[in-house]
């Protein structure tokens, strides 16, 4: 991570996972199809269709535009997932700086899960998209890439029985399988990489 973010930075990251959103979208369907319904990638698909075109010209406050992105998540998705996402989004902006560093990012990925902990009721260890922003924000702590977090997490995760969410239903089923959010939080944060 650089020193620090930008919504620049943010804005180029939104517009790697929109030219990637299509694998995006079938890969989790795939997934989604073994615990869920099917539709997590169509979800992703359509945040991030809302996220690329609320993109605005010439913002320089990363707090102003993660509102924006969670206003525009909870606009375009009505699921779980998405209204995940959105609280996660908005909290996270009202927690951020115009330009945070390391230790402002870990902060505002601890302020984002603390309010879906609070909103959700999804509690550390139910293998959800939480735990996949616990060990994001955990990475970024420790100095490691928000990918690697995730990635580390869905790989912890996937030996687990879901607690919560649709996947929980599976009982015994869902150990061996990923979670859809999990594996949307590593597949999103890929495509956000430069290198991706």
């Amino acid at each position: 991570m650089s020193e620090r973010v930008t919504a620049a930075d943010i804005e180029a990251a939104v517009r790697r996972i929109h030219a990637r959103v299509d694998t995006l979208r079938d890969e989790l369907n795939a997934a989604d199809r073994a615990l869920g319904d099917g539709d997590t990638g169509m979800t992703i698909a359509n945040v991030v269709g809302a996220w690329m075109n609320a993109l605005p010209p010439a913002v320089d406050d990363v707090g102003a535009l993660l509102l924006q992105l969670g206003r525009e998540t909870r606009r375009a998705s009505g699921s779980s997932l998405g209204s995940v996402l959105a609280i996660g989004l908005t909290a996270a902006g009202k927690a951020a700086p115009a330009s945070p560093d390391r230790d402002a990012v870990v902060a505002l990925l601890g302020a984002a899960a603390d309010a879906i902990t609070e909103r959700s009721g999804a509690s550390a260890g139910d293998k959800t998209i939480l735990d996949s922003l616990l060990a994001v924000r955990d990475a970024v702590d420790s100095g490691r890439s928000a990918v690697d977090g995730a990635a580390a997490a869905l790989e912890t995760f996937r030996g687990r029985e879901a607690r919560m969410g649709r996947a929980r239903i599976y009982g015994a089923k869902s150990v061996g399988q990923d979670d859809p959010g999990m594996l949307a939080a590593v597949l999103l944060l890929r495509a956000a990489r430069e290198d991706a």
